[in-house]
């Protein structure tokens, strides 16, 4: 997969007509696979697939909040070479691109990204204000020569699967219905940095794990995990929080204890996947309080994984 971020570069460098689809795509939950899977199959027409995402958030951008991300711009980037799609086109986040009209957002799609094929939601917004709407984008699509193909909602139940319902979810420690609607668990990744070396004090070692600060963090408290480093995977218990027994400082980590793991991988890039929340993060009146709820955390993971 390519990645680009100037239209005329694009320009320049894709000379085959593209099937597109626009927005966030925050997650890349099963909705967003739905439409993904109508781009892959138009290579049948000899169309290339483009994802064109934005750098940031557009309801951040406005209110100046950051709400966090369920994916970083790399894990996202990651995510869509991994299937299969050809050329992904981050727009930044700006004054000229909020202000740009519905109509020369479409005219720059078909001009400057050689579109031929949308994919889109039935709730599609684009252009300043998001005035741009299916009814337009169909509109258009004669004068600047593209099939418009309208993609309807997955749900789940009732309920229409989207960013925000998964925000929601993890908001509440909901880590399997979670993965239930991302169609995978919801994962932190990092680089491996050194800790106070407090859990191998205690005889259970962990690896502290540096996310990304825009990334959305779940509940603080105890979850059962699986991690992926190198080409191996592994079983263990994480803890996100300011671990309160031990600190003062309020600095959210997030440290993970491998079951049956004793390697020093400081530096290594690391992934976890967040399974199930077993407990909130708690303050014990000692060390020896603390260390006896770990072990009793230790063995109900072995029961949970078993």
């Amino acid at each position: 997969m390519r990645l680009f971020s100037d239209v005329d570069e694009f320009d320049r460098s894709v000379k085959e007509g593209t099937a597109v689809a626009f927005g966030k795509f925050d997650g890349l939950h099963t909705g967003h696979a739905k439409l993904l899977e109508k781009l892959l199959s138009k290579e049948q027409r000899g169309l290339s697939s483009l994802v064109i995402t934005f750098d940031g958030s557009f309801s951040d951008y406005f209110s100046g909040k950051k709400t966090g991300s369920l994916m970083t711009n790399i894990e996202k980037e990651d995510r869509l070479r991994d299937m299969g799609i050809d050329y992904e086109f981050v727009m930044p986040l700006n004054g000229e691109t909020v202000s740009m009209e519905p109509e020369d957002f479409v005219r720059m799609l078909a001009q400057k990204l050689h579109v031929r094929y949308i994919a889109a939601g039935p709730d599609i917004s684009y252009g300043a204000g998001g005035k741009g709407d299916l009814e337009l984008l169909m509109k258009l699509s004669e004068k600047y020569s593209y099939e418009v193909e309208v993609i309807e909602k997955v749900k789940l139940g009732d309920e229409v699967i989207s960013s925000s319902l998964i925000r929601n979810l993890i908001a509440e420690g909901k880590m399997e219905l979670a993965q239930a609607v991302l169609g995978r668990a919801y994962s932190l990744e990092g680089t491996v940095t050194r800790g106070r070396m407090l859990g191998r004090k205690l005889e259970m070692p962990t690896v502290n794990l540096s996310v990304d600060p825009d990334k959305l963090l779940p509940p603080f408290g105890v979850y059962f995990s699986h991690i992926y480093l190198g080409t191996g995977v592994f079983l263990g218990i994480t803890n996100v929080g300011v671990r309160p027994t031990v600190s003062e400082e309020k600095k959210v980590t997030v440290e993970t204890y491998i079951y049956d793991f004793d390697d020093d991988v400081y530096g290594e890039n690391l992934r976890v996947e967040l399974l199930h929340f077993l407990r909130g993060e708690m303050k014990f009146d000692s060390i020896d309080e603390l260390k006896a709820q770990m072990k009793t955390d230790m063995l109900r993971g072995r029961i949970y994984f078993s």
